[in-house]
């Protein structure tokens, strides 16, 4: 086409002989390049149009929190057939480029047709960028709390946050984690549907034109990624995504003041608890030394309350826990606890931070089933070890009562003796322990009543029965070291002579035996041969 041209540049002239045939020819030149011209155009522009279709956002937002799982299966479902659209229109780029080549006919390795590919290239990395940008940009707004707020939207995804592990946790993470199905993960996959644009065309525009040849391969994926514009998106959105991290952190936070419900374990807990008090011995032992001045009375003191005390262990504290802080303490203690239940019945169950709906029930309810077993495991102790005592007092009255009913008449034969020696127990131990016991009755009142104050369920009154045995420890003690007392001191005068000469005629046995021993023995013995040592073996046997 230049060759037929060039007479018009170099020789003709517009008076020149022969003009009007060249123009005809120039004319049909000019106008097969125009339509050419106008076909690349309009090839272009079509193209043009084609991936102005992919900016419309991948990801679609519905109208209502859904669970995680929901939200990445509906995108899956919806993302699908748009991609496949968009390598549809791949293919009809392709063929576009091929409707230009065939008309044109370039030499495919020319520079000029090299240049219209990368120029061809351009654009389409121009087109996938833009299309990646639009859902980019649309998601990063979507994330941002701000905007969520502002235009009142309901959350994108529906969570929860529970116990897991003795850590509070949301279900499923707002962080990536091993099992890919995090918040963070969710938002990358969706993120990664985006950047699959690149790899939708059926090939490059610089390989083969032919989107069925197999050697037809490469995409634009490297390209795509040394985008800044891409870059920028895509640190906005870890940005949104970081700020929603924080943002469940602090509210996590809130329970900072119950997390030894789940930090600490109960037993172990308690059984410290327990620990940081006195025990009875420990109370004891300083009243003891409070005491100690020297004096022979109050050595008999001393000696009186040691009495005293190994007795009500005996009799009073069997079963029961000797070692626990003091009511004032267990008070304050459960009063706190049910502070934290009261607040943690007044959480909400739902509260949504930016696109995130949380769904507190599950953990609220943990909450609740946890300490309502740390209210219950002290106020069951407070319980239990009152009516432990309360059972050893009706115990200890009972038998009281029961073992002085019979009096002996008297001390002769054995089975007499044994039932004197019976009463005189019974009377020994209502001496020694009557006072401290009564002692301990308006402490268990107070006990009881701090229960009621915790809305505690008894099965019975403790109050009344309290002081039904405070009255009636009195009564069996009146009648025990009264009358009782009185009917057997002949009997246990008379029983404590028959000791003393008891004692005597044994002191006596045991004399006439040692000298028996002294004389017998083979003390003396000069010689020595194995007749001699197995006699006197013998002998010694004979004593045993």
């Amino acid at each position: 086409m230049l060759d037929a041209l060039s007479p018009g540049v170099t020789t003709l002239r517009w008076n020149s002989e022969g003009i009007d045939p060249f123009i005809k020819k120039a004319m049909k030149y000019v106008t097969d390049v125009d339509e050419l011209v106008k076909k690349m155009k309009e090839n272009v522009r079509k193209m043009g149009e084609i991936m102005e279709k992919w900016s419309k956002p991948l990801y679609e937002r519905k109208n209502k929190a859904l669970v995680a799982e929901d939200v990445e299966q509906q995108h899956q479902a919806a993302v699908g057939p748009r991609l496949e659209d968009i390598r549809n229109n791949g293919k009809e780029i392709h063929r576009l480029m091929k409707d230009t080549l065939d008309n044109i006919r370039p030499d495919k390795k020319s520079k000029q047709w090299l240049s219209y590919q990368d120029y061809i290239n351009g654009l389409i990395i121009e087109g996938i960028t833009k299309g990646i940008n639009g859902s980019m940009n649309y998601l990063n707004q979507q994330l941002s709390i701000q905007f969520n707020k502002q235009n009142s939207l309901s959350p994108i995804f529906d969570i929860k946050v529970n116990l897991q592990d003795r850590c509070v946790t949301f279900d499923p993470s707002i962080e990536c984690n091993t099992r890919g199905n995090g918040i963070r993960d969710i938002i990358n996959k969706i993120v990664q549907d985006f950047i699959s644009i690149a790899i939708q065309m059926p090939g490059r525009i610089d390989a083969s034109q032919n989107p069925n040849n197999p050697q037809n391969n490469g995409d634009y994926l490297v390209e795509i990624k040394d985008q800044l514009s891409l870059y920028a998106s895509m640190n906005s959105i870890n940005t949104q995504l970081n700020e929603i991290e924080e943002a469940t952190k602090a509210f996590i936070r809130q329970y900072d003041d119950k997390k030894f419900l789940w930090e600490e374990r109960l037993e172990e807990s308690f059984k410290e608890f327990l620990n940081s008090g006195e025990s009875f011995a420990e109370i004891f032992n300083k009243k003891i030394q409070a005491l100690k001045t020297g004096s022979e009375e109050d050595d008999q003191m001393i000696e009186d309350e040691l009495d005293s005390f190994n007795w009500m262990s005996i009799k009073i504290f069997k079963g029961v826990c000797t070692r626990y802080p003091t009511l004032d303490v267990f008070d304050e203690k459960i009063s706190h606890l049910t502070v934290i239940k009261k607040q943690i019945s007044d959480m909400k169950t739902q509260i949504d931070i930016g696109w995130l709906r949380v769904n507190s029930l599950p953990l609220i309810k943990e909450l609740e089933k946890t300490v309502e077993e740390w209210i219950v495991a002290h106020t069951s102790f407070l319980l239990n070890n009152t009516i432990a005592q309360i059972n050893n007092i009706k115990e200890f009255i009972h038998n009281v009562d029961e073992g002085i009913k019979v009096v002996p008449k008297s001390n002769e034969s054995p089975s007499e003796i044994a039932q004197l020696q019976a009463v005189m127990s019974h009377l020994r131990d209502v001496k020694v322990i009557k006072d401290k016991t009564l002692d301990l009755i308006d402490p268990m009142k107070k006990v009881i009543v701090t229960l009621k104050k915790h809305q505690v369920k008894m099965d019975e009154d403790f109050l009344v029965t309290l002081e039904t045995n405070k009255v009636r420890l009195k009564e069996i003690s009146e009648k025990a070291l009264g009358p009782v007392k009185e009917s057997i001191l002949p009997l246990q005068n008379k029983e404590a002579e028959n000791i003393k000469r008891r004692l005597a005629r044994f002191g006596v046995v045991v004399q006439e035996f040692r000298i028996k021993f002294q004389n017998t023995l083979p003390y003396h013995t000069n010689q020595t041969s194995p007749e001699i040592i197995n006699a006197s073996y013998d002998m010694i046997s004979d004593f045993y």
